[in-house]
C-alpha cells in the first residue's frame, strides 16, 4: 500500500464525511466479547466469512448498489464451490483479483489443503459472505449473524475465519466477529487496516500486508493463501485473551 494506513483510514473518513454523513464515524463498541476455542487442532472445524460480495449464480443479487448504508445480508457457499457457479461478474464483487481467482477472498481450496495436510479438522460444510460497503453495520449485521450462526452451528462449525476485501469491509468483519462470538463461536478476523481494527476491536486479529481484494494474496499464489489461513488458525487456537493482534510475516508475491 502506497500511503501508510493511518493516513488511508483519515482519507476515508474525510470521504464519507463529506459524500455521505458529515457526522460519519466508525464504531468503537468497546472490550471485545471472547469465547473459548477448541483445544485440539483436529477439533477445528472452521468456515470461512468474506466481505467479499460472493454468491451463487442461483442467489438473489446483493443490495448494495442500491442502499445507502450498505447491504448487511449474506449468502452461504457450499464448500468447493467451483467458480463458473459463483457470480463473479456482478458489480460489487472486486474486478482486480477475485474473479481471476477466487481464493484470494474465499480460500477454500487452501482450507481443504490444511485439512488434509492435518492441520484442521474437515472445513465446515457451508461458507458465508457479505457485500462490501456497510457504513452502518447495526443493527443488520447483528440481526444477519443471527440466522449466520445458526447455519453455522448446524453444520458442526467450531471456528470461524474473516476475511475483509475493502477498506469499511475491516469495520464489518470486526463486528460480524464480536456477535459471533457473543453467541459462542470463535472467530479470528483478517484486517487490511490495522488502525480500523483498533478502533472497532476483535478478538483476534492478524493484520496482512496485502492489498484491498485480495485478504488471502495474490491470484495463483496458494502456498500464500495456505500459509495466511495457516497464520490465522494458529492465532485462533493459541490467543489467550481477547484483543490479541499479530501482524504476518507474508509478503505479496509481486
Amino acid at each position: 500500500m502506497a500511503e501508510g494506513t493511518a493516513a488511508l483510514l483519515d482519507r476515508i473518513l474525510t470521504h464519507i464525511r463529506a459524500r455521505v454523513d458529515p457526522d460519519y464515524a466508525f464504531l468503537s463498541p468497546g472490550p471485545s466479547p471472547w469465547t473459548r476455542p477448541p483445544s485440539r487442532s483436529e477439533d477445528l472445524r472452521p468456515a470461512l466469512v468474506t466481505t467479499g460480495g460472493i454468491h451463487l449464480r442461483s442467489d438473489p443479487p446483493f443490495r448494495a448498489l442500491d442502499m445507502r448504508w450498505g447491504d448487511t445480508s449474506h449468502r452461504m457457499i457450499p464448500h468447493g464451490t467451483p467458480s463458473r457457479l459463483l457470480a463473479l461478474d456482478a458489480p460489487y464483487v472486486d474486478q482486480k483479483y477475485t474473479p481471476a481467482d477466487v481464493e484470494v477472498a474465499l480460500p477454500m481450496a487452501a482450507l481443504g489443503e490444511l485439512h488434509r495436510e492435518g492441520h484442521i479438522g474437515a472445513p465446515a460444510p457451508n461458507h458465508a459472505s457479505f457485500c462490501g460497503g456497510i457504513l452502518r453495520p447495526l443493527p443488520g449485521l447483528a440481526d444477519s449473524v443471527e440466522s449466520l450462526h445458526r447455519a453455522l452451528r448446524d453444520d458442526g462449525t467450531t471456528g470461524v475465519i474473516l476475511l475483509p476485501t475493502c477498506s469499511i469491509c475491516v469495520q464489518t468483519t470486526c463486528i460480524l466477529a464480536r456477535e459471533l462470538e457473543k453467541r459462542g463461536m470463535p472467530t479470528v478476523a483478517i484486517s487490511l487496516l490495522p488502525e480500523l481494527s483498533a478502533i472497532v476491536g476483535a478478538p483476534r486479529t492478524l493484520v496482512v500486508r496485502f492489498p484491498f481484494g485480495a485478504p488471502a494474496g495474490d491470484p495463483g499464489n496458494g502456498d500464500l493463501h495456505r500459509a495466511v489461513l495457516s497464520e490465522a488458525i494458529d492465532l485462533l487456537l493459541e490467543a489467550k485473551a481477547a484483543g490479541e493482534v499479530r501482524t504476518s510475516a507474508l509478503a505479496w508475491r509481486r
